[in-house]
């Protein structure tokens, strides 16, 4: 039998099916024969009713995670190695709507540093200060569907942004057992335990550490742009690593310039 270690169902049921026969070991133990031995047994059936009940619910996920995690893996390589080719060596940046007279939040990758100031509304950026490609993020088609179908909406509250970042990644798109955001002044750390698509993070590294800050995913792109237009700011994916053994990613964002109070 194929046992999803992940599947919480599972992992449910064997806890509730350990605790009866624990339950029932205790009752032989004592041999009290009372109403104390009959509660333990009693306990114990249904600890055991129920947990057959959820292995019927713990079947494997209709989808291999390990596949799913690659299907955008080579389209992220192929964009990191073109930059790298020629000659990008800043990070991926993320403009919120609103900001510089851009309609959506934007995805700027500049040739070398971005110190958040104005630049034109190209593909194609060039110019005396600043050079790069302004970009759709990768995770936009994602944020519209969760804005469309789960009224998503970005709150300007730091707590409540916290919030929902959390809310999303573990509730929505179930893709992590855990996440920890913390925020200083000038940057937000996310922590992500039992991150559910490892397999494509692992698969970047190996190409190269780069390629998450040059190009983050679809799921680090979200929270950028969800960070980006909670709080007003253009932030830069400072850093991205994954230990695949752990099932965990941090990924460090930082601010580069105030809220535009006048878009």
């Amino acid at each position: 039998m194929k046992i999803a270690h992940l599947n919480p169902y599972f992992r449910a049921a064997l806890v509730l099916m350990v605790t009866a026969v624990l339950l029932i070991v205790v009752a032989i133990v004592t041999d009290r024969r009372d109403l104390t031995s009959a509660s333990l047994v009693i306990s114990s059936l249904v600890c055991l009713l129920t947990g057959i009940f959820l292995l019927t619910l713990s079947g494997s996920d209709p989808l291999d995670l390990r596949y799913v995690s690659l299907l955008s893996v080579q389209d992220h390589i192929n964009l990191c190695r073109i930059c790298a080719e020629l000659g990008f060596s800043g990070n991926a940046c993320f403009i919120p709507a609103g900001r510089n007279g851009i309609t959506q939040t934007m995805q700027y990758l500049p040739v070398s540093v971005y110190d958040g100031g104005p630049i034109p509304q190209n593909t194609l950026v060039t110019g005396p200060d600043n050079a790069g490609l302004l970009m759709v993020p990768s995770g936009d088609s994602l944020l519209k569907e969760l804005r469309q179908h789960e009224n998503l909406v970005t709150p300007s509250d730091i707590t409540s942004l916290k919030d929902l970042i959390k809310e999303v990644a573990i509730e929505v798109l179930e893709v992590a057992e855990k996440i920890t955001v913390t925020d200083t002044e000038d940057t937000i750390t996310l922590q992500i335990e039992g991150y559910r698509l490892i397999a494509g993070c692992h698969a970047l590294l190996q190409e190269s550490p780069r390629c998450c800050a040059l190009n983050p995913c679809p799921v680090c792109s979200i929270f950028a742009c969800l960070i980006a237009e909670g709080t007003g700011r253009i932030i830069e994916m400072e850093h991205c690593s994954a230990i695949p053994k752990k099932d965990s990613v941090t990924a460090v964002f930082t601010f580069l310039a105030l809220p535009d109070r006048n878009p």
